[in-house]
């Protein structure tokens, strides 16, 4: 369990890092999936900063960044950014 002075420095940084991810996705057309993402990034992150909070961002960071792979893979293109 993370201490409360240093999830107050951490998740600002992680909840950038997702939805900067998100964005990536969105960008290569996948608007519902990143619109969904970025609902539950937005959903946890104006609720209680705890390890919940924390375990939700990773998540969402993670599965944005994997179908942005996915996608660009198979379409034979750069990510974005």
């Amino acid at each position: 369990m993370e201490s409360r002075v240093d999830l107050a420095e951490s998740l600002p940084k992680l909840y950038r890092a997702a939805l900067d991810a998100v964005d990536e996705l969105s960008q290569l057309g996948l608007r519902r999936e990143a619109t969904s993402l970025r609902e539950r990034a937005i959903r946890a992150y104006s609720h209680a900063w705890d390890d919940r909070c924390r375990e939700t961002l990773t998540k969402v960071r993670h599965d944005a960044k994997t179908a942005s792979i996915s996608v660009a893979a198979r379409l034979g293109r750069p990510l974005p950014g």
